[in-house]
């Protein structure tokens, strides 16, 4: 089926959903950037008289007449079915706005219609905003002749960002919410409201003295029952069938008392990756823990799930735990890209002992805090950890967070959404799709990320450099690019942009990357200057010339400047640079 030049409409129901406004208008502005043709939005009643294709999105009255109803589809999935010059996109959708940064409401018709984007179109968003858009122009919007349900591989997946351009590029990547689960550090306030009345449920201290605030004693009976009457109470409130959340606070967990010492398996075995080294394995306490809070839901709702996380000392695989489907554990591994193949291999093993414990697990990474604004390139050591996982079981995702360095990270990012829309797909196929969407310079711009990939797989000593090192990244981040190693990036560069020349988008996105790296060549300046600076006046006179170039940026996604506590001007904060 062909729509473009001819006359056609995309059809949407009396009182569309905001779910499928904006599928209609996506359809629309892509079919327009890439035929040129126009395709008016009308509702249902005011379908133009005539020939003429119909796209039909959302729960219309004549997709029901064709035997497509919304209401049998599961949240987030979608038909697609074609007949004749006629389209139906019929999804699962929510009634709420589908830009909403939890990406809560089921999006299930624009989820359909990225499909047709995707597949029939070959739309790629290398990045957020029009810049990273790569639309091959066309004729005609062809629709391939199709009748399926598609249905999301993940119980919920997305990266953690509120910016409005990464948002909707989320939901491109075919990111979405969850369906009752709710995770999450659970006990940031039981201090303030328990503590004085019930002190026994928060950790001992080796020196026998109750630390309210940190991390809590599992294996207390009051404390799970006291989790547990919560979670009944908020179920009348709201009348969900929510998850019980036991993620523990941001903390080791680190009580002392003979109960929960007694709960404790063996040692994990070393050598283990430099954060571990010196970790008490309490694995199979908290493991433990959460069947224990399990027994106590089920007396309530034998369909009840408990949440957790595997995380801090208590990443370590269970050994000889037996676990339930039903608790549902967000691995947590803080072992930061790039790694050694040996730190590759633990990390693996961890997600393989707790998958093969019978627990179900989703992937809950913080990598993305780490890179600062440098152009760190581990897209295919990710790749194969996700690929690793997701034939293990990985129900699901939650990364903390995006960092938004698009320019000095793009191949990176790109492969992580793109995996989210096709978890599958090889880690070669999807760079080869961020590569082309560089036309004439797709093969320079290829040699330009090949450079960096190299870089960063041979320095992983000094890239992975002290426990906490992502967090004062810009102290010593000359360290890690020391300014001789921009020389070749840039020769790279050059070639792309003469490549590029005389295509003025392919020329647009290879500025994009240009961007990325003088900033990143004069924070390196700056960041010499901060550490070897004889004066405060030497200090501050090179955080300001690096401020005033920042203030020249015109494109946001290119870097992330003081966009929350991941930004750049976070890091150098705490790097102690000159306010």
């Amino acid at each position: 089926m062909r729509y473009g030049k001819s006359a056609a409409s995309i059809v949407v129901p009396e009182s569309a959903v905001p779910v499928v406004d904006l599928a209609a208008r996506e359809l629309q502005y892509y079919v327009r950037k890439s035929t040129g043709a126009e395709i008016p939005i009308v509702s249902e009643g005011s379908i133009p008289p005539g020939p003429g294709g119909r796209i039909y999105l959302g729960a219309t009255n004549a997709a029901a007449e064709a035997g497509l109803s919304a209401g049998q589809l599961a949240r987030d999935s979608y038909h697609i079915h074609t007949d004749g010059d006629t389209a139906y996109l019929v999804g699962g959708d929510g009634d709420g706005d589908p830009l909403h940064k939890g990406l809560a409401t089921p999006a299930g018709t624009l989820f359909a219609v990225y499909d047709i984007l995707d597949n029939d179109l070959g739309v790629r968003w290398l990045w957020p905003g029009t810049s990273g858009e790569h639309v091959p122009g066309t004729n005609d919007l062809v629709i391939s002749a199709r009748s399926e349900t598609v249905c999301p591989r993940f119980r919920f997946c997305g990266l953690r960002t509120n910016r409005p351009e990464e948002i909707l590029w989320l939901r491109r990547m075919r990111m979405h919410g969850a369906d009752g689960m709710t995770f999450g550090h659970a006990f940031g306030k039981w201090a303030e409201k328990y503590a004085d009345e019930h002190p026994e449920w928060f950790e001992l201290t080796c020196e026998g003295r109750r630390r309210p605030g940190y991390s809590m004693c599992v294996s207390d009976a009051g404390l799970q029952r006291q989790i547990v009457e919560n979670w009944c109470a908020e179920r009348s409130r709201n009348g969900t069938r929510a998850t019980v959340n036991v993620c523990e606070n941001d903390y080791n967990g680190e009580c002392c008392c003979p109960n929960c010492l007694a709960w404790d398996g063996p040692e994990a075995p070393q050598p283990r990756p430099s954060y571990y080294a010196d970790s008490h394995n309490v694995s199979q306490r908290y493991a433990r823990f959460a069947m224990e809070v399990l027994k106590l839901a089920r007396e309530h709702d034998p369909e009840a799930e408990v949440a957790m996380y595997a995380y801090l000392n208590y990443v370590f695989e269970p050994v000889g735990m037996k676990l339930d489907p039903a608790l549902i554990a967000g691995f947590v591994a803080d072992v930061f890209f790039p790694r050694t193949p040996e730190d590759h291999e633990w990390v693996k093993q961890q997600w393989q002992g707790w998958h093969d414990s019978g627990a179900t697990l989703f992937l809950r990474p913080n990598y993305l805090l780490n890179g600062y604004c440098m152009p760190e390139n581990w897209a295919r050591q990710f790749a194969d950890e996700w690929a690793f996982c997701e034939q293990r079981g990985m129900m699901g995702t939650d990364f903390d967070s995006l960092n938004g360095q698009w320019s000095t990270m793009g191949p990176v990012l790109y492969v992580i959404g793109r995996l989210h829309a096709r978890p599958k797909a090889g880690v070669d196929e999807i760079l080869n799709e961020y590569y082309s969407g560089f036309g004439p310079a797709s093969e320079q711009v290829r040699a330009y990320w090949q450079y960096w990939e190299l870089y960063t797989l041979d320095h992983t000593d000094v890239l992975q450099d002290g426990t906490d090192h992502w967090t004062t990244y810009a102290k010593d981040a000359y360290k890690r690019f020391p300014p001789e190693s921009f020389d070749p990036a840039d020769e790279l560069l050059s070639e792309a942009e003469r490549a590029a020349s005389d295509d003025p988008d392919a020329a647009a996105k290879v500025a994009f990357l240009r961007t990325g790296l003088d900033h990143a060549k004069l924070t390196i300046e700056t960041s010499i200057a901060v550490a070897k600076a004889k004066s405060d006046e030497e200090r501050k006179a090179a955080v300001t010339k690096l401020r005033e170039f920042r203030k020249t940026l015109t494109d946001p996604m290119a870097v992330n400047v003081a966009h929350n506590f991941f930004s750049c001007v976070e890091r150098e904060k705490a790097s102690g640079w000159p306010e």
